[in-house]
């Protein structure tokens, strides 16, 4: 789970759909919008078509939030962002997961440096 601050709160979800940009890299989708707030907030979503069971979805959100939860250090504040698993997200390791979004951010300019 991210650290409280860090949670993107569901009301926020909708104008972050609607306004947000995004970004398709292999394994997920980002939808980044700015905020004005200090911090950077963050959302998971895996769908049902992704994965039919349960402990699939939950496995794949715990890995994409850990992933991040390294990161948060190195992202710039003010940023609201969804992740949302894609179907070839299947099986990955965490290091995967961790540099593909490493690769997404650095896209958007929004890492504050690489480790």
């Amino acid at each position: 789970m991210f650290p409280k601050p860090n949670r993107l709160p569901s009301e926020s979800f909708r104008h972050i759909f609607k306004t947000g940009k995004r970004v398709r890299g292999e394994d997920v989708l980002l939808i980044i919008s700015h905020n004005a707030l200090p911090i950077s907030r963050f959302a998971v979503q895996v769908g049902v078509k992704i994965a039919k069971r349960a402990v699939k979805r939950n496995r794949m959100k715990r890995l994409i939030r850990e992933s991040i939860r390294h990161l948060i250090p190195t992202i710039k504040p003010g940023l609201d962002s969804i992740i949302i698993a894609q179907k070839n997200f299947a099986e990955n390791k965490q290091q995967i997961i961790e540099d593909e979004l490493v690769k997404i951010l650095n896209i958007t300019k929004h890492m504050g440096g690489v480790r």
